[in-house]
């Protein structure tokens, strides 16, 4: 528990702003005349396109573990010394460019095995005719295992840009280890009568259709699909050397606050590398808000968006996992913007057997979708049959549902939610065998991750949800999902004006001055807790003489309510 509780508090003390988007231009476009010599692109090998394609087949009995393979990776060894050029400008500042080429790759990715550059430099990526690009990539995204995977690239020409400031010029450490080739068309494409954004079938429903179309149930899904809309991404992960995809969403915690928890499904994941701390996810990467505004409701007519996701968090720790349920739980490395406001979803664990259903995803990697069932899934075992798809799926418990009513689900899909009627998590997608047949589905069925299951499984707090979403140990079993900005409100309000420590930094004796009862825990940069106080008197006194000199987080709780300061003994 110690922890769970001390990645809590360095996320809150830590995670910084990212604003890495689509809607920033690279600062060469304008500060580099056009005359300048141009790098020449180096070319990367090719690669067996034809049978990396062929994996993506349906697998025998016309089942998916619903999990995407798009790329593999091309080893290289480029950094800003053996490779690139630097241009040099005006004021001191420079700018150093590499363009690379994959041939006949529908978009490329760039791996860094070191990515660290200081406060003030950025690095972007682009195409060859400037139609694609992303950035700026900070310090905010620098990692202490110094990791850090690129967003996806369109075509098979890559340029990759840093600028730096001459105040830290030489400070800026990058190395790529591999570029992706993009086999499978994530961007627009064109495959005869079903002309889509992306390959997705065309009984495939964007998520802003009517999601109450010819429905035979009773709840109306609209404002649902509005607020949860905020909360999923498609995720891009790096595995074994390919690129696979996969979705997943935001969720809520009892402390109420902004803790960037993900759910996703641990099919998605190479479990052969292990678990919890020693899983390394630094490379994933997080698209957000991912929707048209003009959406196409299952028909052979184009779906016309935005071609990307504008919105990217680099790089998550994985807090916990088990295939009982198929579930994966992980911190994002980085608090998504305020601005952005996404949406923490809610859950139930009671295990009661929801009447409606709703799910959001991004079949085969396209723009977001929506799928809806009107009857009662099925509690049970995963069937035998299937149990080939899954590491211990003999075990894995699933909500069953037998046909989607509305929309469907395709690879890609795994690990999006699935809601009940009450607008709450139930699970996440596992797999199935559904999928299009022309503008309709195949009247097949899907699984989902019982998040039941999920939050109890395994007995500790890397095998199960509890310990994570429930921080307070408050027992409830739902739990209602809310905005960011009503979280931010929430800890604004609720906390902070009610709680003072100072002196702040103190040389041993801290103050806490509270107009409620308040209890506290400090611990020390590893995670360990040094001293503790159950709730008392509403003005306490924390000795700290005997520590050593140094940073802490105190975490808080005051009215039901918690929040985690820095205090620094000195």
């Amino acid at each position: 528990m110690k922890h769970i509780l001390f990645l809590f508090l360095f996320c809150i003390a830590f995670c910084t702003t990212a604003q890495v988007t689509n809607e920033v231009a690279p600062r060469s476009w304008s500060m580099i005349q056009k005359s300048t010599e141009q790098p020449a692109p180096v070319i990367l090998p090719a690669i067996d396109i034809q049978g990396l394609i062929n994996e993506n087949v349906q697998k025998p009995n016309g089942l998916s573990d619903k999990v995407l393979k798009v790329g593999q990776d091309i080893s290289v060894a480029f950094d800003l010394y053996n490779s690139g050029t630097w241009t040099n400008l005006e004021n001191g500042d420079r700018i150093w460019r590499l363009n690379v080429k994959s041939v006949g790759s529908y978009f490329t990715r760039a791996n860094f095995d070191l990515f660290n550059v200081p406060e003030g430099a950025e690095l972007y990526l682009y195409n060859d005719d400037k139609t694609d690009h992303i950035g700026p990539y900070t310090s905010s995204e620098n990692q202490d295992d110094g990791i850090l995977g690129s967003w996806v690239i369109e075509g098979d020409n890559l340029w990759i840009e840093y600028f730096e400031p001459a105040r830290v010029r030489g400070l800026g450490r990058i190395s790529i280890d591999s570029i992706t080739h993009g086999f499978f068309d994530l961007f627009e494409s064109s495959n005869g009568f079903n002309s889509k954004l992306n390959e997705s079938g065309a009984c495939n429903v964007d998520v802003l259709c009517n999601p109450n179309f010819n429905s035979n149930g009773s709840k109306d899904w609209s404002e649902t699909r509005t607020d949860h809309l905020n909360a999923v991404a498609r995720i891009l992960i790096p595995r074994n050397g390919n690129l696979f995809v996969c979705t997943g969403s935001m969720i809520a915690n009892t402390a109420n606050n902004n803790t960037p928890y993900f759910l996703t499904a641990n099919h998605c994941l190479d479990t052969t590398n292990g678990a919890g701390s020693n899983f390394n996810s630094s490379n994933w990467s997080f698209g957000f808000q991912w929707f048209t505004p003009t959406p196409d409701c299952a028909t052979f007519s184009p779906t016309l968006g935005p071609n990307q996701p504008t919105r990217i968090i680099s790089g998550a720790r994985l807090l916990a996992n088990n295939d009982d349920s198929d579930f994966a739980l992980f911190l994002l490395n980085q608090t998504p913007p305020s601005t952005w406001n996404l949406y923490y979803a809610g859950w139930d664990w009671s295990g009661s057997i929801p009447a409606e259903q709703l799910g959001m995803h991004h079949p085969n990697g396209d723009i977001m979708k929506l799928c809806r069932n009107d009857q009662a899934p099925t509690s049970q075992k995963l069937p035998p049959s299937a149990a080939f798809l899954f590491r211990d799926g003999i075990n894995l418990e699933i909500w069953r549902i037998a046909d989607w009513d509305y929309g469907v689900t395709e690879g890609g899909s795994s690990g999006s939610f699935l809601l009940s009627e009450e607008n709450l998590i139930i699970g996440q997608l596992a797999g199935g065998g559904a999928q299009c047949s022309g503008r309709f589905d195949n009247n097949a069925e899907d699984w989902y991750g019982r998040f039941d299951v999920s939050w109890d499984s395994g007995g500790t707090a890397s095998t199960r949800l509890r310990d994570w979403l429930d921080p307070l140990n408050t027992g409830s079993q739902k739990f209602e999902g809310s905005f960011a900005s009503n979280l931010l409100s929430n800890q604004e309000v609720l906390i902070q004006p009610s709680i003072r420590i100072y002196p702040n930094p103190s040389s041993g004796i801290f103050n806490i001055d509270s107009d409620q009862q308040v209890a506290y825990q400090v611990f020390n940069l590893n995670g360990q807790l040094i001293v503790e106080s159950a709730a008392g008197l509403s003005n306490n006194t924390l000795d700290l003489s005997s520590a050593a000199n140094g940073l802490y987080f105190i975490k808080l709780t005051a009215n039901g309510q918690t929040v985690t300061k820095k205090i620094i003994k000195q």
